[in-house]
């Protein structure tokens, strides 16, 4: 058995951004793959086990060093979809 310790310089995943629905955190995950930032889902896959489709929550995670260019990158995106001076 090998266990594994924590080194100083690996940061922790955090929560970006949560959805009812897949395809938009799907969205926003390969916007930030567009700019090099990596991000994982979690939850991705709890529908395929479960028998019956449940309502779920999906969160799309990024490294805690990538948060705040993550953050202004999705903030970015989300202005555009809503227009100038359009209310969110």
């Amino acid at each position: 058995m090998r266990i594994f310790s924590k080194k100083k310089n690996m940061s922790e995943l955090v929560p970006i951004f949560q959805s009812s629905y897949l395809y938009e955190i799907e969205l926003a995950k390969s916007k930030l793959a567009s700019r090099e930032i990596p991000s994982y889902i979690k939850n991705e896959y709890v529908n395929n086990i479960a028998v019956f489709p449940i309502s779920q929550n999906y969160f799309l995670l990024v490294s805690e060093h990538d948060f705040e260019e993550a953050e202004k990158i999705l903030a970015e995106t989300h202005e555009d979809s809503t227009g100038p001076g359009q209310p969110s």
